[in-house]
């Protein structure tokens, strides 16, 4: 008997938060540096350095960062603690809480953000 594959319908799996993104979840704990040249989101804790040169970063709501970054983009919801160093543009949400420099060509801060720190706005 040949061996057949029956026809179903596949479980559709649950869309990335970006096509192609790395992501860290809200379980997971990272101490250390993130290199790398793909879009990445942080759900979880991360304590260290970042770097994206080419790529974007999103840390998303209830995630906490404490960390030198250096993206192409930064899209913060959650909590940061460090420097941004952003070669396009930040965008910081109504949920974000950020303390550190950020320099950047491009920044947005949304009403009831909270942000300590300076901003240094430079065209790459």
């Amino acid at each position: 008997m040949a061996n057949e594959e029956t026809p179903s319908e596949p479980a559709a799996p649950a869309p990335p938060p970006q096509p192609g993104a790395t992501k860290l979840g809200s379980t997971s704990s990272f101490n250390g540096t993130l290199e790398g040249h793909e879009d990445t989101v942080i759900e979880g804790r991360f304590q260290g350095r970042i770097i994206l040169p080419s790529s974007s970063l999103t840390i998303s709501r209830g995630a906490k960062v404490e960390a030198e970054v250096k993206v192409r983009a930064l899209t913060l919801n959650g909590e940061l603690t460090g420097t941004v160093t952003a070669a396009e543009r930040v965008l910081i949400s109504e949920t974000a809480r950020m303390s550190g420099d950020i320099r950047t060509a491009r920044i947005s801060i949304s009403s009831g953000a909270q942000f300590k720190g300076g901003i240094k706005i430079e065209k790459s």
